[in-house]
């Protein structure tokens, strides 16, 4: 089979010969399909039939927690963090399959009372052979908690046969599947009443818990605003009720001290280098003009007026040294003074300041008090208005019916599959049986296989088999066969005596092969004979009067044909294991130009293994879906094969 399925060097398989190996099988394969077949009606009549109920429905998709209100309060409302939330997923797959919900869902389905769900059994005892088995292996079946083991069957039961979507328009379907209809859709309208209750239940309770958030954070911001109140009252009892004046008043003292002291300053320094110069008595133009350069102030009503000069500037005398030391002094003694008066109005200026900035702090609190108290009061009106009309966006689109025809098994498909499973089955077996037999299952693998020089096919030949050798010479008088000239040229292009004719597990024999040759091939220049070699060839009945040549005798003889059998009682194949074999058959050449030796399927092997290495011309007959690849080859090698007939 090796041959048959790898034709070429590359080891691709041959497609045709792959075809023709289940084509030969056709009969079988269809047998499987049609038990594929057979078997998966009996699983659709015997399987447990499930049904399935869906139910359509809608939440409603509106936010929850946030604020409310228009214009600037609902901005201060976001910038405060009570904007509008986002709204998640419509799709609750983990509360749906949670053991929480499936826990609360049992209350009103009874899960545990449903077979279905619950198949924990806690008096299963293993089966003989398992319980052996683990025996063997030192298992031991640990202990179980029988509540939680049937909780785990239930949910994973009720995960298995529960399934949720999202459709295209945003709807949310349930399906529920049971070996009960009325129990599917009584599942699936229950999941669906479940969710819509939590859903209701759970904005309830948002708005609940944001109504009491609410009122607490109001009455706080109400606490809130009246301290900050009481405490500006407090504040204004125990200060001034103006303490930005106050503060502008002390600082615009303060400022006034500063410059008369800064003044004052000026006509001291003034003062005391004009009372340097008198003392040094460098009381000269230029002395004056250089006073003039450092103090400016020298050239001013003031300072003149303070000295008791003439206050016309361009007259200058020089004033009394007495005077200057006089003035001198009560200008040091009105410096001291203002410095005084400075210190003490910063003292006040800096308390001002210290009340003023109280006072703003007690401000702003008491404007975000109010402000929060305002944005909070509006809040409350618009929630306590919202929490009375409560609208449920919810709507349902269809309710879980009984179903009327089972979801499970899928009839067509589990066919289908029967089907299929059975030709991919009868074809895998086929193959398998193919490559057991190792036979051929194409004519142009076995044509491969023999590797012959001439082919042809036995068709032609059919109508010569059993024929006597007087009907075959009529039949090709008649009828030449283009196949057996053929043949002919090639014995003949050979150059040899002795043609060997071998059959393997094909309709005609080589005798008949052999014979038909001979008939054709015999003439008044050509005497052939034809022995034949085969255990189960018939007996021929030889007259008293037998001719012999040689060891052989001629059991019948037409023409220039003659029919040859060992001599005495010996049987041709017996002549095989003799010593002088190959003598015995070469003497025969003097009589006769050509000798045909034929022999059938393990007969043939004999043969050919009697005349392996000699010069022999050999014709095979071989037989698609007969003839094994092993025996060809064998064959083969034996002697090569220069001329192949198949049918």
């Amino acid at each position: 089979m090796l041959d048959s399925l790898n034709t070429n060097s590359d080891d691709e398989i041959d497609q045709r010969e792959l075809f023709m190996t289940l084509w030969a099988y056709k009969l079988f394969i269809v047998v499987t399909s049609v038990l594929g077949i057979i078997f998966a009606g009996y699983y659709i009549r015997n399987a447990d039939k499930e049904f399935s109920s869906t139910a359509i429905f809608k939440l409603g998709q509106e936010s929850s927690g946030g604020v409310s209100g228009g214009g600037d309060i609902s901005a201060l409302a976001n910038l405060a963090g009570f904007g509008n939330a986002i709204v998640a997923s419509s799709l609750p797959v983990d509360q749906v399959f949670g053991r929480i919900f499936i826990q609360n869902l049992d209350a009103k389905l009874n899960f545990y009372a449903d077979p279905y769900f619950n198949t924990f059994n806690p008096n299963s005892v293993d089966p003989i052979w398992k319980s052996q088995i683990k025996r063997a292996i030192g298992w031991q079946k640990p202990s179980t908690d029988a509540q939680e083991a049937i909780w785990q069957g239930i949910v994973s039961t009720y995960s298995a046969n529960v399934a949720m979507s999202e459709t295209k328009e945003g709807s949310l379907k349930i399906v529920a599947t049971h070996v009960n209809p009325q129990r599917a859709a009584e599942i699936a309208n229950g999941i669906m009443d479940r969710i819509i209750s939590n859903s209701r239940n759970k904005k309830t309770q948002e708005q609940d818990k944001m109504l009491s958030y609410l009122s607490n954070t109001l009455a706080k911001a109400l606490s809130d605003l009246e301290v900050t109140q009481s405490n500006s009252k407090e504040f204004a009892l125990e200060n001034s009720a103006l303490p930005l004046e106050s503060f502008a008043a002390r600082s615009l003292e303060l400022n006034g001290l500063r410059k008369q002291l800064s003044r004052t300053s000026e006509l001291h320094e003034a003062v005391a280098a004009l009372s340097l110069m008198l003392r040094n008595r460098t009381t000269d133009q230029n002395n004056y003009l250089t006073l003039r350069q450092q103090f400016p102030i020298v050239d001013q009503v003031e300072f003149r007026r303070v000295l008791g000069q003439n206050e016309i500037i361009n007259s200058w005398s020089w004033p009394e040294a007495s005077t200057v030391d006089a003035t001198f002094d009560t200008l040091s003694e009105r410096k001291s003074r203002l410095q005084s008066q400075i210190n003490a109005a910063q003292i006040d200026a800096e308390r001002s300041g210290l009340s003023l900035e109280t006072y703003g702090k007690l401000e702003r609190e008491a404007k975000i008090a109010e402000a929060t108290y305002t944005v909070l009061i509006e809040q409350v009106k618009a929630r306590t208005m919202a929490a009375g009309h409560r609208p449920d966006k919810t709507e349902v689109y269809e309710y879980a019916s009984v179903s009327i025809n089972p979801s499970a098994p899928k009839r067509s498909l589990i066919l289908a599959l029967g089907a299929i499973l059975g030709l991919f089955l009868g074809a895998g077996l086929s193959l398998f049986i193919a490559l057991r037999r190792g036979v051929y299952y194409s004519k142009k693998s076995l044509r491969t296989g023999a590797q012959a020089r001439l082919t042809a096919s036995a068709k032609a030949l059919l109508p010569l088999s059993n024929k006597s050798l007087k009907d075959l010479n009529t039949m090709l008088v008649k009828e030449p066969r283009t196949v057996l000239r053929d043949l002919a040229v090639e014995i003949h292009k050979s150059d040899t005596s002795q043609v060997a004719v071998t059959s393997s597990r094909a309709k005609l024999t080589g005798n008949d092969i052999a014979r038909a040759l001979a008939s054709y091939m015999q003439s008044e220049f050509m005497k052939v004979a034809v022995i034949d070699f085969s255990s189960r060839a018939k007996k021929l009945d030889i007259d008293s009067e037998r001719l012999s040549i040689g060891s052989f005798d001629v059991a019948e003889s037409v023409g220039h044909i003659s029919v040859l059998r060992p001599d005495g009682d010996l049987a041709a194949m017996e002549l095989l294991s003799h010593r002088d074999f190959w003598e015995k058959t070469q003497s025969l050449n003097s009589t006769f130009d050509l000798v045909f030796l034929c022999a059938d399927n393990g007969d043939a092997i004999s043969l050919l293994s009697a005349l392996e290495g000699q010069k022999t011309f050999h014709i095979t007959l071989a037989r698609t879906r007969k003839t094994k690849s092993a025996t060809l080859m064998q064959m083969r090698s034996l002697l090569p094969i220069k001329g192949l007939f198949c049918d």
